[in-house]
């Protein structure tokens, strides 16, 4: 008997194309992931900021339109509580001598500085909350793998490492787009629809656009280089450690350094203290002129790291396959 007919059947189904194979790695690993409890209150709770900075988009929005009496001190103040110290200047240079001007002279010299001042703050706190689920999600995805063997059942089947990376990539980047740039995309719908009017559409129109190239430059090295540390061991712990190691570390090498002189010291503080770095890229991706000369040196740095942990990442998914 021809061994088809002892249960060998054709396939029915559809067949889906090969190149979306990895999508099956991250379905599985964002199922998997969103078990978890305290993961999904995080993502609650970062869904709250954009509605408060949102009512200070309704507040600015009035003061403009409204040419209310000393509204440039107001924003003036505003501002200084919004913006990090080092972009003062350029906040008391925009603002100075507000008072008194028409009101279309007001909204094309306050506006923009005001929402991206917004935005840069709102940014700034989810990255807190980055951090959170990163720690509590990235860990585990490959270690786990390394210490169960699970390499051998993903690639016995026509699974490439690339698409493996890929799907492991693709479950953080969905929760990390979930608590970080869709937030800030809502706070952008949010301010324009509490706007008196449709033109400040016009004049913050590229904002969001600035918004999506700030995240991915945050989402994709974060994300490489929580996969590294998962990678690099079978223990989660470990893993779980030397990522929040790496930015509280870094916190007090720069509280600690910070008033060492020289421009080569200020460099290495920016690059080594994450939260700075991707603060000062995200300023320079949004077009506010800061104190630090080091963007495109900093931008190089972020991508250099992303190539060295993507690097890290396929030579240690592909030490199972060469045993």
């Amino acid at each position: 008997m021809p061994i088809h007919n002892l249960g060998y059947r054709e396939w029915e189904g559809t067949r889906e194309s090969g190149a979306s194979r990895w999508t099956v790695v991250a379905g599985v690993g964002i199922r998997r992931a969103w078990q978890s409890a305290w993961l999904r209150r995080i993502a609650f709770v970062v869904w709250a900021p954009p509605l408060a900075y949102g009512v200070l988009i309704f507040v600015f929005e009035q003061v403009l339109t409204n040419n209310i009496q000393g509204s440039g001190r107001g924003m003036q103040a505003l501002v200084d509580l919004l913006l990090p110290a080092e972009m003062a200047p350029v906040a008391q240079t925009t603002l100075a001598g507000l008072d008194g001007v028409d009101r279309e002279q007001m909204l094309a010299a306050a506006r923009p500085l005001l929402w991206k001042a917004v935005m840069l703050q709102l940014q700034r706190s989810q990255t807190i909350g980055m951090v959170i689920v990163v720690g509590l999600l990235v860990p585990s995805m490959i270690s786990q793998d390394v210490r169960s063997r699970a390499f051998l059942l993903y690639f016995s089947r026509p699974l490439t490492r690339i698409q493996y990376i890929c799907g492991k990539c693709a479950t953080v980047m969905c929760f990390l787009l979930l608590t970080c740039t869709l937030p800030q995309l809502l706070l952008y719908i949010f301010g324009v629809l509490l706007s008196p009017d449709i033109s400040v559409v016009a004049e913050t129109w590229d904002l969001p656009l600035r918004t999506l190239a700030a995240s991915a430059t945050i989402i994709v090295p974060t994300t490489l280089l929580a996969l590294t540390l998962s990678s690099l061991t079978v223990e989660t712990r470990f893993a779980s450690f030397g990522w929040f190691a790496i930015w509280i570390f870094g916190m007090a090498a720069f509280a600690v350094m910070r008033n060492v002189n020289g421009e080569a010291s200020e460099l290495v503080l920016r690059l080594s203290f994450l939260f700075l770095l991707f603060s000062d890229l995200s300023v320079a991706i949004f077009d506010v002129p800061s104190l630090s000369p080091h963007a495109e040196t900093q931008f190089a740095f972020v991508v250099a790291l992303s190539l060295i942990c993507f690097a890290v990442i396929y030579r240690k998914v592909s030490a199972p396959l060469r045993a």
